[in-house]
């Protein structure tokens, strides 16, 4: 790019040399240091192209190599301002142009916030506005970066690390947000341990409290397996408690289960092989439609949208997109599924929703599906039989 654009300054010619002694004339141009490009047979010769600073120079070569050379056309900036000069329209066209060039990087035109899931992004956008980050804004009156980073570090307490970055009209600002700390269990605080759900205990270790149950016993959800309120006895005194803050495991074989309702049919979009190309243009944050119907006249379509950014070397972006959309004819169909398929379907959707419930180090050592089917609708149930610690912590009474 920046070749062209030092050619199209410097000027250049096209010439044609004809002649025995080509080769000789060609090895003189270099030898001499003179800018020669893009030979190639033209006629019973060669064309070139001739910097057209240096075309003065190969006179002498010219004569001393006994070739004939033609000029075939010439071009460059001196030569299009001379070819186009008297064409006032021609000027005030070429001057707006210079001008909006000149004065649209001055500008942002849009704002991009990247990396962002937890945090707010209005209140992202409003925090750049305060700084001047807006579209439409000039760049001038943009806070310093690094004010503007503090600023967000500070005042939104998901975001760890910010960054601003300015690409000629375009303003992306790169978020990084906080991991989350692994939580500090509390020991100071009293607790209960009990059951999340009913089980049969297979081992029951305590660390801290006061055992309620042993292994072998059956325990429903919410019975208490290790009691934060501990006794404590003396000789001659009356009883007395402490409290403590549980600590233990309590393993027990459990049974999940799930169930919901999965019909046998599907409706599937399947695209026809006809698509249309649908333009539109965004200027300096607003966008042009270039046709009234969207889906392209089609009553089922898929829409792929790629977004173009006109950028300009030593510039970058503008404040110009294009945006083409291909939109996919498509139709529907009913496709009927056979009973395994719905089966197969059916456990993996029920699975996801048991594990969703279970805790770290959960093992399954079971499971049973069972279903019924009635007009095409299967009421199906999993039950799913594991091997988990069932004990979960609750604020003890003292």
């Amino acid at each position: 790019m920046f070749k062209k654009i030092f050619k199209f300054i410097a000027g250049y010619v096209i010439i044609s040399a004809e002649g025995k002694n080509q080769e000789r004339f060609i090895n003189m141009c270099l030898h001499n240091g003179l800018d020669i490009r893009d030979a190639e047979p033209y006629g019973g010769g060669l064309r070139l192209k001739v910097r057209m600073s240096h075309f003065k120079h190969m006179r002498r070569l010219v004569r001393k190599c006994g070739v004939r050379v033609r000029i075939l056309s010439k071009h460059g900036a001196a030569v299009f301002l001379k070819r186009n000069r008297g064409r006032a329209a021609f000027a005030l066209c070429a001057a707006a142009v210079c001008i909006f060039f000149l004065t649209v990087p001055q500008y942002i035109w849009c704002v991009e916030i990247n990396g962002v899931y937890d945090a707010d992004t209005e209140e992202i956008a409003a925090l750049l506005r305060e700084h001047g980050v807006y579209a439409g804004a000039p760049k001038k009156g943009i806070d310093d970066l690094y004010e503007i980073k503090n600023d967000a570090v500070h005042r939104i307490d998901d975001i760890n690390w910010a960054w601003l970055y300015i690409e000629g009209a375009k303003a992306r600002f790169e978020v990084q947000e906080i991991t989350p700390a692994p939580q500090i269990r509390d020991m100071e605080t009293p607790t209960d341990i009990i059951a999340a759900c009913d089980g049969v205990l297979r081992t029951a270790v305590v660390k801290r409290g006061e055992r309620r149950v042993t292994s072998g016993m059956t325990v429903a959800a919410g019975d208490v397996l290790i009691s934060g309120k501990v006794a404590v006895f003396s000789e001659g005194y009356p009883e007395k408690y402490i409290y403590v803050h549980s600590d233990g495991v309590m393993t027990a074989d459990t049974m999940r289960k799930e169930s919901d309702k999965f019909t046998d049919t599907e409706t599937l979009r399947i695209r026809t092989g006809q698509s249309k190309k649908r333009i539109s243009l965004e200027l300096f944050g607003k966008e042009f439609r270039l046709f009234r119907d969207p889906g392209g006249g089609y009553e089922e379509y898929d829409c792929e949208r790629k977004t173009y950014d006109l950028k300009l070397p030593l510039v970058g972006y503008i404040g110009i997109s294009a945006a083409v959309c291909d939109v996919y004819e498509v139709r529907t169909a009913e496709n009927r599924l056979s009973e395994s398929e719905v089966l197969a379907r059916a456990r993996e959707e029920l699975e996801e929703r048991i594990c969703r419930k279970l805790g770290a180090g959960a093992v399954r050592t079971d499971d049973e599906l069972s279903y019924t089917v009635e007009n095409g609708v299967y009421s199906v149930e999993l039950r799913m039989y594991l091997r988990e610690n069932i004990g979960i912590e609750i604020p003890a009474e003292e």
